[in-house]
């Protein structure tokens, strides 16, 4: 699996003091790696910049390894598209990223969300006969992150409380404006119905064959994702961070020409 950056207009990049052995999929620290380290090195930048080659796993159930083009901007990502797609079936399979920074009360940055453009399962199977990938959603990749960050957690962090009363939205669009709205998207949130601490994924599916003929072949046969980034969900559920009170996520329509919903957060 290669990592190609494509811009790096203002794309700022923390490189951690040390890298690692034992990095998990999701760039999350060994155990012994994470024991008295600060909050800043506990990810490698090289681990965040591998994030959509493990979900394009995750979402389509496969052992295939994509390429991943990291977009700074983004407006080049929002012009990306994965491939191979049908007419251009030569093409290896990559997948744009593009890494969304945000910063805590310190004005430290840290990497907040991921933005992934996936192949959905259907379009893998189709560019890749008999590979049987298999459908799942933004959740997976969610909880598959969740699970990796509780359980790089040590009693050498001395964490008061972990948060593990938490829930997952896979919050749906029908467009690719509907999913590039705004974005990124809030990536968690406090719900002011359960008093839970959610972790979103906005999702976008197009089937392989989706029959509408002002879809291009490179936008079917996907299946993209913005989901919270390992270390971002690791200061939520720490509370080193905290994450909005917001209402549920507002659903999008399936009509493309209804207006675009709003969150209502008290403190985006």
């Amino acid at each position: 699996m290669n990592v190609r950056i494509q811009s790096r207009n203002r794309f700022r990049t923390r490189v951690c003091a040390l890298t690692f052995a034992g990095l998990a999929a999701f760039g999350v620290m060994s155990d012994t790696a994470i024991a008295g380290k600060a909050r800043g090195q506990l990810y490698s930048t090289a681990a965040v910049n591998r994030f959509c080659a493990e979900a394009q796993k995750i979402v389509a159930t496969t052992d295939l390894k994509a390429d991943v083009i990291i977009y700074g901007d983004l407006a080049g990502f929002i012009g990306s598209d994965a491939t191979p797609y049908r007419g251009a079936e030569d093409l290896p399979l990559t997948t744009p990223q593009h890494i969304v920074f945000s910063e805590d009360a310190e004005g430290e940055d840290y990497v907040q969300g991921v933005l992934c453009k996936l192949k959905s399962a259907d379009g893998l199977n189709d560019a890749y006969p008999g590979l049987g990938a298999v459908k799942t959603d933004c959740n997976a990749v969610n909880q598959a992150t969740y699970a990796a960050v509780v359980n790089s957690l040590t009693n050498d962090n001395q964490e008061e409380q972990v948060i593990t009363d938490v829930a997952f939205d896979n919050w749906l669009a029908f467009t690719g404006q509907q999913w590039t709205n705004d974005a990124p998207a809030p990536f968690a949130y406090i719900s002011t119905v359960d008093g839970k601490l959610h972790f979103v994924g906005k999702e976008l599916y197009v089937n392989v064959n989706n029959p509408i003929p002002f879809i291009g072949p490179e936008k079917k046969g996907v299946d993209y994702c913005q989901v919270p980034a390992p270390e971002y969900v690791r200061e939520l559920i720490i509370g080193a961070i905290a994450a909005p009170l917001c209402d549920a996520p507002p659903a999008y329509s399936p009509n493309p020409f209804d207006p675009i919903p709003n969150w209502n957060c008290e403190n985006p």
